[in-house]
C-alpha cells in the first residue's frame, strides 16, 4: 500500500501529457522571473507561502538577515562614532599637550637666559670680589708717621695689643697673693694699679694711631684715661689708715658681694704699729 501511495506523483507525471508537463514547466519558469523581477509577484508568493508555511519563506530569511545586518551595521556605527570622538579627544589632548609644550619650552628658555644672565652677573662679582681683594692687599694707610699696607698695621696693632693684655693678664696674677698680705702688700698694690693705667694709657694709643689710619677725622681718644691719677703708696696707706670705712662703702659702686667692714677694738693699735713697720714707705716699682 505504501509503496502505490509513493509511486502515484510518478503515476500521475507519467500519465499526464507532454504538453501538459511542458506547460506546467513554462508556467513555474515564468513564476520564477517574475518573482525575482517584480517585488508585487515576490510579496504575493510569499505572502502564499507563508499562509500555508510561517516563517519560511525566502522573505523571511532576507528580513533576519537584512535585521542582522542592520544590527551589525548599527554596532559598527556605534564603534565608529565612539572611535571618532576618542579620535577627537585625542585630538584636543594633542593640542593641549601641545600648547602645554610649547609654554614649557618658553619657560625653559627663559630660565635658560635667566640663568645665564645670573652667570653672567656671578662672574661679573667674582671679578669684583678679586678686584676688591687685590686692591685691599696693595691698600696703605699712614700708621704712626710710616706709609704701610693695611693689613701690616692692623697685625701690628693688634699683637702690640694682645702682647700687652697677656702681659697685663699675668701680672695681676702673679701680684695677687702679694697684695692680699696685710700692710706689706700696700705698696705693692699701688705699683700694680700704676702699670695697670700706663698699659690701658698705652693700648688706647696705639687704637687710637690705628682709627688716626683709617677715620683720621672721627678717631677716638683716650677718654682721659692716660691723665688718671694713680694714687702713691704713701697716700693709700694714709687713706686707709683714716678714712677705711668709706673707702670700703666707694668700694660697693663697682664691686657686688662684698661683705660687710667692722672694725675690731684692735684696730688703731695694729694700724700704728704697721705704720711704724712701713716708715719710710717704700716706693716699688714694676720690672719691665
Amino acid at each position: 500500500m505504501l509503496w502505490r501511495l509513493l509511486k502515484l506523483p510518478f503515476t500521475l507525471m507519467l500519465a499526464l501529457s507532454k504538453r501538459v508537463l511542458l506547460a506546467l514547466f513554462l508556467l513555474a519558469l515564468a513564476l520564477s522571473v517574475a518573482a525575482t523581477s517584480l517585488d508585487s509577484v515576490f510579496a504575493t508568493l510569499s505572502d502564499m507561502v507563508d499562509a500555508v508555511a510561517p516563517g519560511t519563506t525566502v522573505r523571511d530569511r532576507q528580513d533576519r538577515l537584512l535585521a542582522a545586518e542592520r544590527s551589525r551595521a548599527e554596532a559598527e556605527t556605534k564603534r565608529a562614532e565612539a572611535a571618532v570622538a576618542a579620535a577627537a579627544d585625542l585630538r584636543e589632548r594633542n593640542a593641549a599637550l601641545s600648547q602645554n609644550n610649547d609654554s614649557l619650552s618658553a619657560t625653559n628658555t627663559a630660565l635658560k637666559q635667566q640663568a645665564d644672565t645670573l652667570t653672567q652677573a656671578n662672574v661679573a662679582l667674582e671679578a669684583q670680589v678679586k678686584a676688591l681683594q687685590e686692591a685691599a692687599a696693595k691698600a696703605q694707610v699712614t700708621y704712626q708717621g710710616r706709609t704701610i699696607p693695611v693689613s701690616e698695621a692692623v697685625a701690628e696693632a693688634t699683637r702690640q695689643v694682645a702682647d700687652r693684655m697677656v702681659a697685663a693678664a699675668r701680672r695681676r696674677v702673679a701680684t695677687a697673693p702679694g697684695e692680699a698680705i696685710p700692710f706689706y702688700g700696700v705698696p705693692l698694690t699701688a705699683a700694680a694699679a700704676s702699670q695697670d693705667v700706663e698699659d690701658a694709657c698705652t693700648t688706647l694709643r696705639d687704637l687710637h694711631n690705628l682709627d688716626v689710619a683709617f677715620n683720621p677725622k672721627t678717631a677716638l681718644s683716650d677718654e682721659g684715661v692716660c691723665e688718671l691719677m694713680v694714687p702713691t703708696a704713701a697716700s693709700l696707706w694714709t687713706e686707709t689708715q683714716t678714712q677705711a670705712p668709706a673707702l670700703w662703702e666707694r668700694l660697693h659702686d663697682r664691686f657686688a658681694n662684698l661683705p660687710v667692714l667692722v672694725l675690731p677694738p684692735w684696730w688703731d693699735q695694729v694700724m700704728a704699729e704697721a705704720a711704724a713697720l712701713l716708715t719710710p714707705m717704700p716706693v716699688v716699682t714694676g720690672k719691665p
